[in-house]
């Protein structure tokens, strides 16, 4: 990549040099990756342009020892509803366990019984840190149904749903 920018280069003034230099993308971090089709690994990554950082998702593909650059414009992955149900469950139980009294517990477990996770609505990458961020759709026996954005961490093969937020 960095002799295609300097042939890039060749021939041009310093102060295009210097104009191209600034704003070609660098990037800067790799917080986790999923695997994709064909041994290719799809991955948060996080650039610098000139002034502006992020993150975004992008395809890397094993070429000999090495990556090559893929895709550029992917969506951000769903994680699988199985893995995420039982750490909901638990980080409910965490919430209701913090409880001040007995009664405050008993009302939050009373808010709780017969909720089901019943899907995703949407995944997107924080462009603070590259980690997902995903809104739950929940429902509820009483018929009401809800949404929860929780944020997820990838730690090894599996997610891991982050603390749920109080309020």
């Amino acid at each position: 990549m960095a002799s295609e920018i300097e042939s890039g280069l060749q021939g041009r003034s310093m102060g295009s040099q210097v104009a191209a230099a600034m704003f070609a993308p660098r990037l800067n971090s790799l917080p986790w990756c999923v695997p994709a089709d064909d041994g290719a690994v799809d991955c948060s990554v996080g650039y610098e342009r000139g002034i502006k950082q992020g993150h975004r998702m992008m395809r890397l593909a094993p070429q000999g020892n090495g990556w090559r650059l893929q895709s550029t414009r992917l969506q951000a992955p769903q994680p699988p509803l199985a893995e995420l149900v039982p750490q909901l469950q638990a980080r409910i139980e965490e919430l209701i366990a913090e409880g001040s009294d007995a009664s405050e517990r008993a009302a939050m477990r009373a808010d709780f019984d017969g909720m089901r996770l019943t899907g995703l609505d949407g995944c997107e990458l924080d462009q603070a840190n590259g980690q997902l961020r995903c809104a739950l759709l929940l429902a509820f026996d009483s018929g009401h149904d809800g949404q929860l954005t929780v944020g997820l961490q990838r730690v090894g093969d599996q997610w891991r749903l982050d603390p749920l937020p109080v309020n």
